[in-house]
């Protein structure tokens, strides 16, 4: 019995990887419960309820074990559409297998400052997302090099 459940919890911990997501289920809810009144007292009460009914717990749970592991492989969450929860926190180096070397670095929300080092020679630039899409910043021009956000799969 103890190598049955243990093989299940093994199998079913690759499907459950991306806890860390929007929860776009219990920010539905949540959201929902802060105008379903104009009352903040009949709001608040709301709240109450859902925490002793388990609304929120459910819906947390919901996120956590199916919306954002669906998230997480397929780069978008079912239940707002959008692309996946993943930001990029400190330096990152990607290389092409040719040696060549692109450092990504940080430095807002939206803006990516990138070290492009190819064949030895390095330039810097940014990249910017904007509502046109994502713009490379360099030596004072600007050049529009996507039309979509992309999503990151890791």
């Amino acid at each position: 019995m103890k190598k049955i459940v243990l093989s299940g919890l093994c199998a079913s911990s690759l499907m459950l990887t991306g806890c860390l997501g929007q929860n776009a289920l219990f920010d539905n809810v949540q959201d929902w419960n802060a105008s379903a009144t104009n009352n903040k007292w009949v709001n608040q009460g709301i709240s109450f309820g859902f925490w002793i009914l388990p609304v929120y717990g459910l819906t947390l749970l919901g996120d956590v074990v199916v919306f954002n592991s669906i998230e997480y492989w397929t780069g978008s969450n079912p239940i707002s559409g959008a692309g996946a929860k993943v930001t990029l926190q400190a330096p990152l180096d990607v290389t092409d297998g040719l040696g060549n070397v692109a450092r990504l670095t940080p430095v807002g929300d939206d803006t990516l400052a990138v070290t492009e080092t190819i064949g030895g020679v390095s330039t810097d630039y940014t990249l910017r997302y904007t509502d046109a899409g994502i713009v490379r910043q360099m030596n004072g021009e600007q050049t529009l090099v996507a039309i979509e956000k992309p999503t990151f799969n890791r």
